[in-house]
């Protein structure tokens, strides 16, 4: 975005997560860094960052269990207990998210 005025919009880039602006004449928006999309292709790129951030909370909710076994020896009984109890409830987290990412749309602009 070279010319044209530009006006900082709410959201941050997919890419970088830094601020976003558009570029009034062209219709691109711009991050700070320089990530340029059109509005289709920085709807697609959000829509793929919604999803893959998903994911990742997903696999680091259910891993909590493998943590609390593997770390179990080195904590009293009640201790852990708790956090098994604690690693169940991140584990109902991680599927709720699976439940919200099986109806995560991407956006359609047509």
């Amino acid at each position: 975005m070279k010319t044209g005025v530009t006006t900082p919009i709410r959201g941050t880039c997919p890419e970088c997560r830094g601020p976003l602006s558009l570029n009034t004449e062209s219709l691109e928006v711009e991050c700070l860094v320089g990530h340029v999309y059109s509005p289709a292709t920085l709807l697609q790129a959000h829509y793929e960052t919604q999803e893959r951030t998903l994911w990742a909370a997903v696999v680091v909710l259910e891993e909590a269990a493998e943590l609390v076994e593997a770390l179990a020896p080195r904590y009293p009984a009640a201790t852990v207990d708790r956090l098994r109890e604690q690693a169940a409830i991140k584990g109902e987290h991680a599927k709720q998210i699976r439940k919200l990412l099986e109806a995560l749309e991407p956006f359609r602009a047509d």
